[in-house]
């Protein structure tokens, strides 16, 4: 008499989905480890309690005497003006306020106090930058 009309079932095997994730998460949490920390090459002090930097922004100074603001080379006389235009612009959040200082470890330690003492002024925090002994 009457038929009944046939509907497709829509089933979609998540199986190979969670397969897809895990690799994924596997992918990215590998490849994370390997992201170096910046373009310019220093020889950092050796420091106990080494663990990655939250920093958005690092300063660094080379053995010799050359300043870079995120890889950007920059003269030490500008360097006032980039820390407060990125401590200006940052949420309260400690963790968007903190600028990573990176010196070689034969910088005369004056250099790497005047670029603490920069951050400080703006109310921002430091981190400083070490490797694993």
């Amino acid at each position: 008499m009457f038929k009944r009309r046939l509907t497709p079932v829509a089933e979609f095997s998540l199986a190979s989905l969670a397969d897809m994730i895990f690799l994924l998460l596997t992918y990215f949490m590998l490849t994370s480890s390997f992201v170096s920390q910046a373009g310019v090459q220093i020889v950092l002090p050796q420091g106990t309690s080494s663990q990655p930097s939250p920093a958005p922004h690092s300063i660094t100074i080379t053995a010799n005497g050359e300043w870079y603001w995120d890889n950007q080379r920059i003269r030490k006389e500008n360097l006032e003006k980039y820390v407060r235009a990125a401590l200006s612009t940052a949420a309260q959040d400690p963790a968007a306020r903190a600028i990573t200082v990176r010196a070689d470890r034969s910088v005369v330690l004056e250099e790497v106090a005047y670029a603490i003492s920069l951050i400080a002024e703006y109310r921002g925090t430091v981190v400083l930058a070490t490797r694993r002994p």
